[in-house]
């Protein structure tokens, strides 16, 4: 990395806490319940820092679920906000005796009447389980993100598997102590996070993040070590479960999060990690388009990447790569400027399909400019597709001047 590289201050959303958005790499994710049902606190949340609000569906009624994810779209949208919501699926947990179909499919259909945006599997133990549940999800035509939350040591086991056909993981903490015993649980996180980068997909790090929170103003030292390793190692995400759903300090818990996971990634080794990735780099023109805009973004200093993508794709493969500049994504599908708000570095705005490549390099100055990210003189590294705006098409990469 250039020595004397140093991210731009931005301007984003017009209080202190969101000019760090565009700084701050890893999401945060945080469940919502007893403590965080008003739309007061959710809106605090939202503008103190959560990216992804997650619904726990073993506890409440989906009509009660309804109405929250009703409330977090509209808080979302006056805010002018991009927030992802997660239903967590108890499945095989709240019915062991269950196949898979008769564990998922209610809490399935619900997800597709609401539109949500990610579902977490529970207590999934094989790789067949997760391609049951893709052949459920056909079969009720619903196409949706899966994360599936490694819990069960058969899951661990079969975790690569398991991470081939998923679309991410979720380390979750507790349940997986259980299971393998609480001394192994942190090597095992980190080479779960470190194949889950390797894929390029995303990966949760959950459970007793902050669990001191839920009683406690102030974290403890050591919680505040977890999540910056957590972060070091190269998690997507940080979820917050009680501390944000059934704590005294909802909203205290998700400022705590972002000052030391943004504290963390002023260490974060963007130069390894770029190395690191092209030992996993894939004989593919879209991969090498993706990293190729990281090496030269680094070389040319620019001050951030914008990736123009269909289905979110684009913008996931320059993710894996690591780069320190934001990642901008312009798609024009509200639903994939939501489903990025997972992905590491990502910030995605939906625009209108440009029409030529002229309006492509004019919408990323646009866009770059608006969210305070570049001035008069500045260096922008664009990646694209041509044919413009095809899923799977990316082979562009320019250096832009504003």
């Amino acid at each position: 990395m250039s020595a004397d590289y140093q991210p731009v201050e931005v301007c984003y959303y017009g209080t202190e806490m969101d000019n760090l958005r565009l700084k701050r790499h890893v999401k945060i994710i945080c469940t919502l319940g007893p403590a965080s049902q008003s739309a007061e606190v959710i809106s605090n949340m939202l503008k103190t820092g959560m990216d992804i609000a997650r619904l726990n569906l073993n506890y409440g009624t989906l009509e009660e679920h309804a109405r929250t994810v009703s409330l977090v779209r509209r808080l979302s949208i006056e805010l002018g906000l991009q927030t992802g919501i997660m239903l967590d699926c108890p499945g095989l947990k709240k019915y062991p005796s269950a196949t898979v179909n008769a564990a998922f499919k209610k809490h399935l259909e619900f997800a597709r009447s609401q539109n949500i945006d990610f579902v977490a599997l529970s207590f999934i133990s094989t790789a067949e389980q997760v391609a049951e549940v893709r052949r459920l999800l056909t079969a009720i035509d619903y196409s949706v993100p899966l994360i599936v939350k490694i819990e069960q040591a058969p899951a661990l086991t079969e975790s690569d598997l398991i991470l081939d056909i998923a679309d991410g993981i979720m380390v979750a903490r507790g349940d997986l102590a259980i299971q393998i015993s609480i001394e192994k649980v942190p090597l095992a996180q980190k080479r779960l996070i470190k194949a889950a980068n390797q894929r390029g997909k995303p990966v949760i790090t959950a459970t007793q993040m902050l669990e001191s929170m839920v009683e406690s103003p102030q974290p403890t030292r050591a919680e505040a070590a977890d999540i910056a390793n957590a972060v070091l190692d190269g998690t997507d995400a940080l979820m917050l479960s009680e501390e944000s759903a059934v704590g005294k300090y909802p909203v205290a818990a998700v400022e705590t999060m972002v000052r030391i996971a943004l504290e963390a990634e002023t260490a974060y080794p963007h130069d390894e990690r770029l190395r690191d990735a092209y030992l996993t780099s894939l004989p593919e023109v879209n991969d090498a388009t993706a990293r190729a805009a990281c090496q030269i973004a680094d070389q040319v200093r620019a001050k951030a990447i914008v990736a123009f993508t269909a289905g979110g794709t684009t913008a996931m493969r320059v993710s894996k790569y690591r780069p320190i500049q934001p990642i901008i994504a312009v798609t024009p599908s509200e639903i994939v400027m939501r489903r990025l708000a997972m992905v590491w570095g990502v910030h995605a705005v939906q625009r209108t399909n440009p029409v030529s490549l002229e309006k492509v390099f004019d919408l990323a100055m646009e866009v770059a400019m608006g969210l305070g990210v570049v001035m008069k003189g500045d260096r922008l590294v664009l990646t694209a597709g041509v044919p413009l705006m095809v899923a799977g098409s990316t082979n562009l990469v320019k250096v832009h001047v504003v």
